[in-house]
């Protein structure tokens, strides 16, 4: 009896359709990629938008994905546009037609026409799924690609692109064409599988961002909080700034760091200098993963005053709260959903009220004020990030997502 012969492996490649890749915000898709890249899949990105200019993670030159930047604003007129167009139609005559006029319907054009530029290199280099993150743009680019093409899709969904009313209203319609719907949290899976139409909701599933455990912090007492954020409504750097206010007289070389840029630090700015906070709170700007990385190897405490906004945007889960506790640097945060699964209260951090401005500071102080007691909930979270956020767990998890999938092609 001859032995069993293993299945064959797929060495056909996987199309990522970004908005923008590289992005400095987004550590957790580089990462993502190189992560398969290792496991021995072969990658390529389509990014929507030109890259952003500035400071790059040094990771990037790991990276051996080819990335193309797709025209943001493609027109019928141009020769490429119509040329792939054509290329892919030619194939699927009647499913172009249809895709098209339901492109026209809902307002998508602008969309269609960059998926069928994709769809076109899906052609040429003979990729067998599609991958995207965040459920608005780029996921209607990448479902119309996968469909032109007749291969499947999957996307990542994360918290903005899910809460905000604005993309909530459209995300049955925008998700109607994907195969397998990935999301970050166990509150996001609940959240998305009450509001998506029955058919679609056993496509959902979690999938952490993986964040590998790195060496214990050594912090350094200059700095004593650090906050990496979005400067956005939802982070909650105002309630950060008041409770820094209440904390200064109990610890007057207390330094905070706040790094990440955002619409928010001209008001930011000015609401420190109101505290009289400047020689407190540095707001440090754009910072490459390294820098990151080192920011927390100083720090005492990391603090995210997570709120839901006022058009329902929110924090799925915070990947900085992860990669704090993946250091062992404890956290203070809010129990808004998502944040709770990874902050445990009194175990792997410390969670108050959302816009409590007593309270967080209470974390703050009882946290600078105990080293012991920050050393073990620290160690409790790296404990907790080594068990549910493995990269290669994650990376394995996702890796079938687009074996699975591709095994349907359509």
């Amino acid at each position: 009896m001859s032995p069993k012969s293993s299945p064959a492996v797929d060495t056909r490649p996987v199309m990522y359709v970004l908005k923008r890749f590289p992005r400095l915000s987004e550590t957790f898709v580089l990462h993502e990629i190189l992560g398969s890249e290792a496991a021995g899949v072969r990658v390529l990105v389509d990014s929507l938008m030109p890259a952003e200019t500035g400071p790059s993670h040094a990771e990037l030159a790991d990276l051996q994905a080819v990335v193309r930047e797709v025209a943001a604003h493609p027109r019928w007129a141009r020769k490429a546009v119509w040329q792939a167009h054509l290329a892919v139609a030619a194939r699927h005559p009647l499913r172009w037609v249809g895709i098209a006029a339901a492109a026209r319907r809902q307002g998508n054009w602008r969309q269609f026409l960059q998926a069928g530029l994709v769809a076109d290199r899906i052609r040429r280099d003979d990729a067998r799924h599609v991958h995207a993150h965040f459920a608005t743009a780029a996921t209607v680019v990448a479902a119309m690609a996968a469909r032109l093409a007749g291969i499947t899709c999957s996307v990542t969904a994360h918290a903005k692109d899910i809460h905000h009313r604005d993309n909530a209203s459209r995300l049955g319609e925008r998700l109607d064409g994907v195969d397998v719907l990935v999301t970050v949290s166990a509150a996001n899976v609940a959240h998305l599988r009450e509001v998506l139409p029955p058919r679609m909701r056993a496509r959902v599933q979690l999938i952490h961002n993986g964040v590998p455990v790195g060496l214990l912090a050594r912090p350094d007492r200059s700095t004593s909080v650090l906050c990496v954020a979005r400067l956005v409504p939802k982070k909650g750097l105002d309630v950060l700034l008041r409770s820094t206010a209440l904390l200064v007289q109990r610890y007057p070389s207390l330094k905070v760091v706040v790094i990440g840029t955002g619409p928010l630090l001209a008001d930011l700015v000015a609401l420190r200098a109101e505290l009289g906070l400047q020689h407190t709170v540095e707001f440090f700007g754009a910072a490459t993963s390294s820098e990151v990385s080192g920011a927390m190897n100083s720090a005492r405490v990391v603090a995210l005053a997570c709120r839901i906004d006022e058009f329902g945007d929110r924090d799925g889960m915070p990947t900085v709260l992860v990669e704090a506790l993946a250091r062992g640097v404890p956290v203070v945060s809010t129990d808004v959903p998502g944040v709770a699964e990874l902050v445990r209260d009194r175990i792997t951090g410390l969670v108050v009220p959302p816009d409590d401005v007593a309270a967080f500071a209470g974390g703050l102080d009882e946290l600078l004020s105990d080293p012991a007691l920050a050393r073990r909930m620290g160690l409790a979270g790296r404990d907790l990030v080594a068990s549910d956020f493995a990269p290669a767990e994650s990376v394995r998890r996702l890796i079938d997502v687009f074996a699975t999938s591709a095994g349907g092609n359509r």
